[in-house]
């Protein structure tokens, strides 16, 4: 009998590594790190408040794997142009090895923490999105729309994004797992990136349980989230002025002094670990300056949220 073959889309697809790369990692790392899991249940907990569709084994794996091609790449490159411009070969692979394994750790820790970042992120536009959320729910309420179909009609919101993703999850959990809706609201407070929001699913289930009413309830909770508001933007405005002070120490007195302090160097003669003054001055210019930049950048979003 002449086999016939299968069809193009059942064959196994090749991973891309700019398309799902935690899937690349999955397959070389994936069963070598299941005793190490354990150590990062936090960043499961995190990756959840993210919002990130990924299994904790896949993004352990991929961290592991770019922080250790990051090393090996980096080390080989730095080597290579340092046995150019004619470096010892010892204090090539020195510097090699350091700034490789340096370049790694970064890596690594920029995977770990990016979850928190992104965690951050949707806290703080979940936050500018609940007063308009609170007040939508005590009008429902007061319709007497029940707490299921509430956040039904919330997962279809396009002008709150962030609580229609949370009261997505919210439906599935009751429509498709079969969870009580008790019991869907109080796993979302727990994965909730938003403490605010958090406390609004705990009052709603206490509420619920114990037969008050729904729409008193949600009136106070959007009096309440308007004066955090209020309080918020006292608050920003007290951190942006820190803000300014920083910035002006990053960016302008620091890389004055180290150009000053290069010059004197350069009029007495020496350098510094084998590196000349103009070339410690390059890597000041293009290295250490761009990365306070971008450390300012990242600053200053953490505390500005689009609305």
């Amino acid at each position: 009998m002449k086999k016939t073959k299968p069809p193009p889309d059942s064959a196994e697809k090749p991973l891309s590594v700019l398309k799902a790369p935690w899937l690349l990692a999955y397959r070389y790392l994936g069963r070598r790190i299941q005793t190490s899991l354990p150590y990062f249940q936090d960043l499961g907990v995190t990756m959840q408040r993210a919002a990130l569709k990924i299994s904790l084994q896949s993004y352990v794996s991929m961290m592991i794997l770019f922080s250790g091609a990051s090393t090996l790449v980096s080390f080989s490159i730095i080597v290579s142009v340092l046995v150019i411009i004619r470096v010892g070969a010892g204090l090539a692979v020195m510097y090699g090895f350091g700034i490789g394994l340096l370049l790694g750790v970064a890596v690594f820790s920029l995977l770990y923490f990016l979850p928190s970042l992104l965690a951050m992120t949707r806290r703080k536009k979940m936050d500018l999105e609940l007063p308009y959320v609170a007040s939508h729910m005590s009008i429902l309420a007061a319709a007497g729309i029940p707490p299921t179909r509430m956040f039904k009609l919330l997962e279809d919101s396009r002008t709150t994004p962030e609580v229609a993703s949370d009261s997505n999850e919210i439906v599935r959990d009751v429509e498709i797992l079969g969870d009580d809706i008790l019991t869907a609201l109080e796993t979302e407070r727990e994965r909730s990136p938003s403490r605010v929001f958090a406390d609004v699913l705990e009052g709603l289930v206490a509420t619920i349980r114990s037969g008050g009413n729904m729409k008193n309830y949600l009136l106070d909770a959007t009096h309440t989230i308007m004066d955090l508001r209020r309080i918020a933007a006292r608050q920003m405005i007290d951190s942006l002025g820190v803000f300014a002070e920083t910035y002006i120490t990053l960016m302008i007195v620091f890389p004055l002094l180290i150009i000053v302090m290069f010059s004197v160097m350069a009029l007495v003669g020496g350098g510094l670990g084998g590196l000349s003054v103009t070339m410690m001055m390059s890597l000041v210019t293009y290295g250490i300056i761009p990365v306070c930049g971008a450390a300012v950048m990242v600053m200053l979003d953490s505390l500005l949220v689009e609305d």
